[in-house]
């Protein structure tokens, strides 16, 4: 082979192939990440899918999810199992029983029989309750929530597999106390 042709040939190997000294090069921060989204937000870091971690070390015989840069079946965050977050915060009553349904995408097979749960956040608490996966829909099991002091209430509602593996993102949901604010939808939906 002449210079001119091994030079195409490694241009190609280069755009073809993944370099797996470019994908797995000594990251000590990959681990760092906790999201799918931010691990592949690095660049040279790749997430594990069941594992549900962050790495630049080989991820076994698990799904690998590789940055959009790299070309690969599985390149980029939209392969990340994620919240599908609505138009729309979720509103809810306080002190009422609510049964919260959190919309997901990107479920892997092995993931339909695992455990799963719901993490309300709220003012920097967290609450986990169980819930079933019907389709790409989470159901929370009922609960309770509060605004103690404020007409609204902020919280969160992340997705758990496998008891402890998070999806990314979380949905916005807003607690109203109907007592403080009549006019709240939450309120007028019991009318």
């Amino acid at each position: 082979m002449d210079t001119g042709t091994v030079r195409i040939f490694a241009i190609f190997l280069a755009v073809v192939l993944p370099s797996f000294a470019e994908i797995l090069t000594d990251q000590p921060d990959c681990q760092d990440f906790k999201s799918c989204n931010s691990c592949l937000s690095k660049g040279s870091c790749v997430w594990c899918v069941n594992k549900a971690i962050c790495t630049t070390d080989s991820c076994g015989n698990d799904n690998i999810i590789y940055p959009s840069h790299i070309r690969a079946l599985m390149a980029g965050s939209q392969f990340c199992p994620r919240v599908v977050t609505p138009e729309n915060k979720l509103i809810v009553q306080s002190g009422k029983e609510e049964r919260i349904v959190v919309r997901i995408t990107q479920i892997y097979m092995y993931m339909a029989f695992t455990p799963w749960k719901c993490r309300i956040s709220q003012d920097g608490k967290e609450t986990i309750i169980n819930a079933t996966l019907v389709a790409d829909e989470v159901f929370c099991e009922p609960v309770v929530l509060y605004s103690y002091s404020r007409p609204y209430a902020d919280a969160g509602v992340s997705v758990l597999w496998e008891h402890s593996k998070a999806f990314d993102g979380a949905l916005p949901l807003i607690i109203c106390r109907c007592d403080m604010d009549p006019n709240c939808p939450a309120c007028k939906k019991q009318l």
